[in-house]
């Protein structure tokens, strides 16, 4: 989470998803629970 290469942020703050990059073109968008960390999605990035 707080590794610099993922540029980790809260994508939305009402359903609390965070936003993470695994490279320039693709995102991971996760929600933390208690200590687990739940991926919801891996897609392209719109440019």
């Amino acid at each position: 989470m707080h590794h610099p290469s993922l540029h980790a942020k809260k994508y939305s703050e009402t359903e609390d998803i965070w936003q993470a990059r695994v490279d320039k073109n693709i995102r991971f968008y996760f929600q933390i629970k208690k200590d687990i960390y739940v991926i919801l999605n891996i897609k392209n990035h719109p440019k």
